[in-house]
Formats: C-alpha cells, sequence, structure tokens
C-alpha cells in the first residue's frame, strides 16, 4: 500500500481520551488509555482480540461510558452522553460485525445513515411540499452522491444479503459517510477481505479524509493497512496502553511484537 503523510496541519485535538478505565464487574476491560486525534488524521488503534479495542470504541461512543476518565471532543466533555447524542455532535461508526439491515437494497441502507439530519414531524408532513420534500431532496443529494463516491451505483437496488462482503463494508462506509461526520470510527473495516478489496477500502479511507476533512480513528488488524495509511497508533494489550507514536515506531516495539508474536519468536 502507498505511504501517506498526514494531511493535519493543526494541533487542536478533534478527539481527546484521558485516563480512560472501563469495568465490567471485577473485570478491567481497559485502564489507563490516553490518546488524541487531531484534525484531519488518520488514528490506527491495534491490539490482539480482548485487548480492549472495542471496549474503548464504545466508551467514546456512549454506548459503555468510562468509569474513570474524560471523553474530549472539540474541545467539549462528552464524557457520559448518550449514543445518539455523540452522534448528533459528528460522530460516525462502523461495525465490526456488519450492521446492516437484511431484506433492504444497498440504497435504503444508505438513506437510513441522513436519519440524524431528519425533522418528521405533523406539521411538515402536512405541508411536505413545502417543507417536508425540500428536505428530502437535500438529503438524497447527499446519498447519491456518497453512492458515486464510494462507487456503489452498479449495485444499489440489489438487497445487501446477496452482495460479497467487501462491498457490504463498502455499504455501511457510505452509510457512515452520509451522516457528514467530522470523525469516523471504522472498527476492522477490512475484515474478511482479500488483498484487492483492502486496496480498494484503504484509498476510500484516505480520500474521505482528503476530500470530505474528516478525521478517523482506524481500528484494524491488518498492518499493512496501519503502516499504509495512519498518521500515529496506539497499541493495547489486556486493556493497557503498550506503545503510541508512528506506525513504523510501534510495529517495531518488543511490547507489541510479543502481544502478537509471542515472547520466543519476538527475540
Amino acid at each position: 500500500m502507498t505511504e501517506v503523510q498526514s494531511s493535519s496541519n493543526t494541533d487542536t485535538p478533534v478527539l481527546e481520551c484521558i485516563d480512560i478505565e472501563r469495568r465490567f464487574g471485577g473485570l478491567v476491560a481497559v485502564t489507563g488509555v490516553d490518546f488524541k486525534i487531531r484534525k484531519g488524521e488518520i488514528f490506527g488503534l491495534v491490539g490482539p482480540n480482548g485487548s480492549g479495542k472495542t471496549t474503548l470504541t464504545n466508551a467514546i461512543t456512549g454506548f459503555y461510558p468510562p468509569n474513570v476518565g474524560s471523553i474530549i471532543l472539540d474541545g467539549k466533555d462528552i464524557t457520559g452522553t448518550a449514543p445518539h447524542k455523540v452522534a448528533g455532535m459528528g460522530v460516525a461508526r462502523t461495525f465490526q460485525n456488519l450492521a446492516l439491515f437484511n431484506g433492504m437494497s444497498v440504497l435504503d441502507n444508505i438513506l437510513l445513515g441522513r436519519h440524524i439530519h431528519m425533522n418528521p414531524g405533523v406539521i411538515s408532513t402536512a405541508l411536505y411540499w413545502w417543507l417536508a420534500r425540500p428536505e428530502e431532496i437535500a438529503n438524497r443529494e447527499i446519498v447519491e452522491e456518497v453512492i458515486d463516491f464510494l462507487q456503489l451505483e452498479s449495485i444499489r437496488h440489489e438487497l445487501v444479503d446477496g452482495i460479497p462482503i467487501g462491498l457490504k463494508k463498502r455499504v455501511e462506509l457510505a452509510r457512515a459517510l452520509v451522516a457528514e461526520p467530522h470523525l469516523l470510527i471504522l472498527d476492522e473495516p477490512m475484515a474478511g477481505m482479500n488483498q484487492e478489496e483492502k486496496e480498494y477500502m484503504a484509498r476510500f479511507i484516505l480520500d474521505a479524509r482528503a476530500e470530505r476533512g474528516v478525521s478517523v480513528l482506524l481500528i484494524e488488524h491488518h498492518m499493512d493497512v496501519i503502516t499504509g495509511i495512519c498518521d500515529q497508533v496506539l497499541a493495547l494489550n489486556y486493556g493497557e496502553m503498550i506503545a503510541t507514536g508512528t506506525p513504523q515506531d510501534v510495529i517495531k516495539d518488543p511490547r507489541v511484537i510479543e502481544a502478537y508474536i509471542g515472547g520466543s519468536h519476538g527475540e
């Protein structure tokens, strides 16, 4: 994959996590996690299965608020804010396990991503031609633009049940992008893809950053993707930070090598 340089020109963080800890009963899933994502940055989050990556993401998006620590979005403390309100603040997310609606078309799944920008009501319905229709047209234009951006035109009317996993992941990315986020959280967007599909997805993420100005938190197992498109990386193991810095520095860290490969291989 083509290595990319950061397009970030500012030190202002779009997201800052401070001393995050999340417990489930006596189990400490994440503890002592600190990091910042700057505007226009693609920030990688890596670690073995069970290292706390998804728990940390759920804390950021409000599904499981941290027991300790603070989450700052664009300078505002959003710790404990409900997920739908976090989404309304410009945070969109894709999931490790696909969250598409089977039995619905690609187009309808993508349209659902606009729901946070819609204002349904009795008055707008009654005055459809004057109030609701212009809003509907504006929302549809954004959806159509994203479909074109992600090259989904040829499958727009197909049911998501029958398309390959690589395209399903792209549809989920489209649904996130139509929400017009400024922070995009991608939870293993390339899981199950072949090399060609990974290359396509990496390019779409880079283009989304370049053309749409989104900052990205990328959770990924494929280290070639991490080193190819990320500006900074944080590595977790057993819920704790073990390395942070540039992708090249992190993948050479002995603790990261041991976490992924094992001590004897790391040596």
